[in-house]
């Protein structure tokens, strides 16, 4: 029993040794792991609610608001830290940014499908809607499957929730009907796949390049030493020529990345008809960036390449800036057209006010044109009322107690 243990120690012993020996073989996750996993944590997530404005993503993302591609790129990180790839960045997804400004960079890469370009969507890339229909982006989500003609998908903000929900051709119009599919970015998820046994072809390759190099020196020699055999025998000049090599040295420039990207503008509450200037900075400052301007809601307001934004509609609207297609940076303008109903009410009633005075002021006019034709001279009236006022004040008071006094004694002589 003893030599059967020490037997079973030694043999243990032995493959432990065989395996530390052995170099470890990396295993990549496959692009179709990739997906699914996208895919998982996704579903993972419907019937999270929160508000349209605030949820856990826009935490992890670093801002609050609409929540839909904040959403996207959480399970696309969270993806990728459970199969040991980034999958956020990394080329695989911009940093940030809305919808649109997405559609951009993955045009920019040759990566965005239009649904009419009849590209058949894959499990885990992303997919664009316009609810509106006047060719931009307001929504995003992940492509869960697709069955026929029907897409499924996973969905942040759905009214505050994350939602799995499906688009037909007769789907109710627009939120389950396929002809709000603006298009589909499909991420390059075949730059971090990979699969078993990399590292022992490699291995192979390189021990085999090795061998066919040491006899192809060996033949050289060999080659060098018969030449000066025979060049002895045949006792011929060997004429030698220096052969000089001109190594050249090129100089490399780092060209130095954006590396913060701010945003600011005087004011984020605006009214219909105000303009203001959404300015940007970037760090390092010698740092050279092309900046875009990017907005889903048109119909709330205007901004061009300059970063000049016209206020036109009632609500609140998102804006994205983006240096060279890779940082992002976004905040919102809330835009209100209230001054019209109040402007409406001051304007009534200063109609009525005025109404009034005119009334008055007619009334006026009448009476001076009565006393001018009776021939009393208004303006004297005007200017001296102190001097006949207290008299005709005393005289009607007077006359007045001599009709009562009148009165009464009439009334005495009718009773006698």
């Amino acid at each position: 029993m003893t030599k059967l243990k020490k037997l079973l120690a030694v043999i243990m012993t032995a493959l432990i040794l065989i395996c530390s020996a052995v170099p470890s073989t990396a295993f990549a996750a496959t692009e179709s792991q990739i997906r699914n996993t996208i895919v998982s944590v996704a579903s993972g997530e419907v019937g999270y609610s929160s508000s349209s404005t605030y949820s856990k993503y826009g935490e992890w993302y670093g801002y609050q608001g609409g929540w839909c591609t904040s959403f996207a790129l959480w399970c696309y990180n969270k993806a990728g830290e459970k199969l040991g790839v980034k999958l956020y960045c990394n080329g695989i997804t911009p940093s940030g940014g809305n919808c649109n400004s997405m559609i951009s960079w993955y045009k920019n890469k040759g990566r965005y499908h239009t649904r009419k370009s009849g590209y058949t969507p894959q499990s885990g890339d992303l997919v664009f809607f316009d609810w509106s229909g006047n060719g931009s982006s307001q929504h995003v989500g992940i492509v869960d499957y697709v069955s026929g003609s029907t897409i499924h998908t996973i969905e942040g903000n759905c009214s505050g929730k994350v939602k799995a929900r499906e688009y037909t051709t007769k789907g109710s119009k627009p939120y389950n009907n396929v002809s709000s599919i603006m298009g589909y970015a499909s991420p390059n998820f075949s730059s971090v796949a990979g699969g078993p046994n990399t590292t022992k072809k490699t291995t192979e390759k390189k021990k085999t390049t090795t061998k066919k190099q040491a006899t192809k020196t060996t033949a050289k020699k060999t080659t060098t030493k018969t030449t000066k055999k025979s060049t002895t025998k045949a006792t011929t000049k060997t004429t030698i020529k220096k052969v000089t090599t001109t190594t050249t040295t090129k100089k490399t420039t780092t060209a130095i990345t954006v590396e913060k990207l701010s945003i600011k503008a005087s004011t984020y509450n605006l009214k219909v008809g105000d303009t203001v200037k959404l300015d940007y900075s970037i760090e390092p400052h010698n740092a050279k960036a092309v900046v875009g301007y990017f907005c889903d809601d048109e119909g709330i307001i205007t901004i061009d390449s300059g970063g000049d934004i016209t206020a036109i509609g009632n609500g609140t609207a998102t804006v994205v800036v983006c240096a060279n297609d890779e940082l992002y940076s976004q905040c919102e303008f809330k835009v209100s057209n209230a001054v019209a109903e109040v402007t409406t009410l001051e304007q009534n009633t200063t109609r009525k006010i005025v109404g009034k005075v005119t009334t008055e002021s007619n009334t006026q006019m009448d009476a001076q044109a009565f006393l001018s034709k009776a021939g009393v001279n208004v303006n004297v009236l005007t200017q001296n009322t102190s001097l006949y006022v207290i008299p005709l004040a005393i005289i009607c008071i007077t006359g007045v107690f001599a009709v009562i006094i009148k009165i009464k004694k009439k009334n005495q002589h009718n009773g006698d």
